[in-house]
């Protein structure tokens, strides 16, 4: 299965995220991972600016916004690429942190 670059944010500025999780990497950065509900790849985003529990939307770093559809989840189009990226950026350890999310977390705390 190949892996590929995204189009740019300016280009593809919004994601339905289905089967998704919420990783924390060591750096502090948190990243969403699940299905692109677009073309059911799996995707991995950039690094997580805010997030909105209430609307469950979150923007990135490159200002891309991921709307979580759905129940928190698992899918192996997004294990298959969250273990190519890690490898891609040498990620040796990472935690979940779906369910601090869920719970309500300040834009300021998601960073």
């Amino acid at each position: 299965m190949p892996i590929w670059r995204p189009r740019p944010a300016s280009e593809l500025s919004r994601i339905p995220l289905s089967q998704w999780r919420i990783f924390e990497l060591p750096d502090g950065s948190r990243h969403f991972v699940g299905v692109d509900m677009f073309d059911r790849s799996g995707r991995v985003s950039s690094p997580i600016a805010t997030f909105d529990a209430a609307s469950m939307r979150g923007t990135t770093q490159t200002g891309r916004i991921y709307e979580l559809v759905g129940q928190q989840g698992w899918s192996v189009q997004a294990e298959y690429v969250w273990m190519r990226w890690r490898e891609m950026y040498e990620v040796t350890s990472y935690i979940d942190v779906t369910d601090c999310f869920l719970g309500g977390v300040d834009d300021d705390d998601a960073t």
